[in-house]
C-alpha cells in the first residue's frame, strides 16, 4: 500500500466526477434545446442569428462533453490516490490543466462554433 489515505481519494474522485457529471449534463441539455444554447452567463442568442440551430447546439454539446473528459480521468486516476502520492498529484496536474489553459481552450472553441453558425 502507498501513503495515500483512502478519504482523499474518494474526496477527489468525488469532486472530479462531480464537475464531469455537471459539464456532460450541460452537453445532453444543449442536445435537447430546441432554442439556441448560449455559452455565457447572462446572454440569449437571438435564433434569427443562427444558421442551423440543431448544428449549432449539436456542437456546444460535444464541447461541453469533449470538456468534461479531463475531469473523468482526474476522477478515475484520483481513485488510486491511496495507492500512492503519484496518483493524487497526477490527478491534480490533470484538473490543473483541465481548469486553467482548458477553459481558454472552451471559449475558443465556443468562439470558433459563433464563427461558424452565427450570421
Amino acid at each position: 500500500m502507498g501513503n495515500g489515505s483512502v478519504a482523499g481519494a474518494i474526496i477527489m474522485a468525488t469532486c472530479c466526477f462531480g464537475c464531469a457529471l455537471t459539464f456532460v449534463g450541460i452537453g445532453i441539455w444543449a442536445e435537447r434545446a430546441e432554442k439556441p444554447v448560449h455559452f455565457w452567463a447572462g446572454t440569449n442568442i437571438d435564433p434569427n442569428k443562427v444558421t442551423d440551430i440543431p448544428v449549432y447546439n449539436h456542437a456546444n454539446a460535444v464541447m461541453w462533453k469533449v470538456y468534461s473528459i479531463p475531469y473523468w480521468l482526474a476522477g478515475l486516476i484520483g481513485c488510486f490516490g491511496f495507492l500512492g502520492d503519484i496518483f493524487a498529484i497526477v490527478a491534480t496536474v490533470l484538473l490543473f490543466v483541465a481548469c486553467f489553459p482548458g477553459i481558454f481552450l472552451l471559449v475558443w472553441r465556443y468562439r470558433k462554433i459563433e464563427k461558424q453558425f452565427m450570421n
